[in-house]
């Protein structure tokens, strides 16, 4: 009797399964973001920039890129795009309790090396350059004076509800941290407190603070399906400079030249924008400092793909 309910109960749940994927929406994104060198002040910038948790996004870049030392030596396989994407928990575990190295430079164009299809009932992938349509704009733009290649990679994946989306991480061009922190400020000014036990609020102990990159362009791009498609993103894009602090009046008493000081800084540009979309329309999102071109494109579903079956 129990081993017939256990068989009735994997029964229905393959059958969920099945009725899921059935149901399953799947575009094709597509996505080029360039640096735009118009003049604007970096007084305009902002210093302050917002994270996301890790644990809720979707990292299709850091396999191709960063190494677990730490798994290397213990024989761990490390996580794929997909084991971020359904078990983010473990994977957290895993880099938490591990050293992982990341180059200095993530290159502007990012692609599987090989042709890639999603699977019905499975995570976002990311596609191979021959998989890409954006050849003949990225050399358009590529052309005008001033602009600059920051990120190109298409994705397939299955659309969500806002309250079921996971947003895509994205991060590409030089890593900024030898030099400089999250918040800016330069490095330099931290190196005396280096030494100091600093407490970690995550996992509640003393200890040296992880190490994390700064990248050139980081943040989330969030597409979700609401009766209609949406685009949210919530971008940084990075550039050094120089910034100037008031120091107090007493000490500038002392040292009236002192009374402004310069230091490095590395601003912030934000890109947040939340906008309707068609699917496959190419679309334009404009920022001072930047802009992106994305297309969401309608493509043949995977539960019909396995089945060989080619309409749309």
């Amino acid at each position: 009797m129990f081993k017939q309910t256990v068989l009735i109960i994997a029964g229905l749940l393959s059958l969920s399964q099945q009725a899921y994927a059935q149901n399953e929406r799947w575009f094709e994104v597509e996505v080029y973001l360039f640096e735009r060198n118009n003049g604007q002040p970096q007084e305009q910038a902002q210093g302050q920039v917002s994270f996301q948790n890790p644990k809720k996004m979707v990292d299709l870049i850091s396999p191709l890129f960063s190494t677990n030392i730490t798994g290397a030596s213990l024989g761990l396989d490390g996580c794929s795009a997909h084991d971020w994407a359904t078990k983010a928990d473990e994977c957290n575990q895993q880099v938490s309790s591990a050293q992982v190295n990341h180059p200095s430079q993530i290159p502007w164009s990012i692609a599987a090396s090989s042709n890639q299809y999603g699977v019905p009932g499975g995570s976002p992938v990311l596609l191979s350059a021959a998989q890409n349509q954006f050849k003949s704009i990225i050399s358009k733009l590529s052309r005008e004076r001033g602009n600059k290649s920051l990120l190109h990679m298409t994705w397939q994946q299955a659309m969500q509800p806002r309250r079921r989306a996971t947003p895509m991480k994205i991060f590409s061009g030089k890593d900024y941290s030898s030099r400089f922190e999250l918040n800016g400020q330069s490095t330099l000014s931290q190196a005396s407190k280096s030494n100091v036990p600093q407490f970690d609020f995550l996992g509640g102990s003393f200890g040296v603070v992880e190490h994390k990159p700064v990248w050139k362009l980081d943040g989330t791009i969030n597409i979700y399906l609401d009766h209609y498609l949406y685009v949210e993103t919530a971008l940084n894009l990075r550039e050094e400079g120089t910034k100037t602090f008031d120091v107090m009046r007493d000490s500038a008493q002392f040292n009236p030249s002192a009374a402004n000081l310069s230091s490095p800084f590395l601003y912030a540009y934000p890109m947040k924008q939340n906008r309707r979309v068609r699917s496959d329309e190419i679309h334009y999102f404009d920022h001072p400092r930047m802009g992106m071109i994305l297309q969401i494109r309608k493509m043949q579903q995977p539960i019909d793909r396995l089945n060989g079956n080619t309409s749309e």
